[in-house]
């Protein structure tokens, strides 16, 4: 047989499970890296469609043996870390991370500092627990430090599920730990007082606001002494908690 010949016959395939004879290339066979020629691949011996009905009654037929798979591979540390950067790619929040590698380097930076300790609660083992279909409370989750930043290098923690989930209801005792992490961190203490100063600057414009309202309500109540007296109690409060607050 000559070359010309053999190339030509190899370019249909034969599915050794239906039987029928398709072209040799990718949209009819799945193919892999060839194991000896380099820059090659060769086809696996089912067409596609045969191979994906295979997988599919595999899939049905050990549904709870997959199960268990999932659970373990989520339980180690790069299934649980992997699905934690997951959520922060699908997050609304945002995300500044710029890889799985640069996000996983924050845990592991944290664990020289804490180890597995929850920084929130030292005396809680956080933990990879899956499948028990519940929340479980020394389980690491991710945290950012400043609610009203993304994701990133700089604006992450993680801690126990307990304390991630206390943080809606806060104690003295979380606020008093979390304040601590916010002053150790230089760029988390300047965006608080970046946005300090904002709230600040957004309180002394209502103040003046409020101000002028009333001041055009007394002058439209000259008609009404009292009216007009009541609303200029109001400004002498007014004037007075801003005395206070300064």
């Amino acid at each position: 047989m000559t070359l010309r010949r053999k190339h030509k016959k190899e370019m249909k395939k034969t599915c050794n499970k239906c039987g029928n004879t398709y072209p040799r290339t990718e949209e009819y066979f799945y193919a892999k890296k060839h194991g000896s020629l380099i820059n090659s691949v060769e086809y696996y011996n089912e067409c596609i469609e045969c191979s994906n009905k295979r997988s599919r009654k595999w899939k049905d037929e050990n549904k709870e043996r997959r199960r268990e798979a999932d659970i373990k591979y989520k339980e180690t540390k790069t299934g649980y870390f992997k699905e934690l950067y997951s959520s922060i790619e699908r997050s609304t929040h945002g995300n500044n991370f710029k890889s799985y590698e640069e996000f996983l380097d924050c845990w592991e930076k944290q664990k020289e500092i804490y180890g597995l300790n929850c920084p929130y609660y030292p005396s809680i083992q956080m933990t990879r627990i899956k499948g028990t279909g519940k929340a479980t409370d020394t389980n690491i989750s991710k945290d950012r430090i400043l609610s009203s930043m993304p994701y990133g290098p700089k604006n992450i923690m993680f801690i126990s599920w307990k304390a991630n989930n206390e943080k809606g209801n806060v104690t003295p005792y979380l606020a008093t730990r979390y304040l601590e992490f916010v002053n150790k961190s230089e760029y988390c203490r300047k965006i608080t007082e970046f946005e300090l100063t904002k709230l600040n600057n957004l309180h002394r414009r209502r103040f003046g606001d409020d101000i002028e309202i009333i001041a055009a309500i007394i002058e439209d109540a000259k008609h009404d002494v009292k009216l007009q007296h009541e609303y200029i109690e109001k400004m002498i409060e007014l004037f007075k908690d801003e005395r206070k607050d300064n």
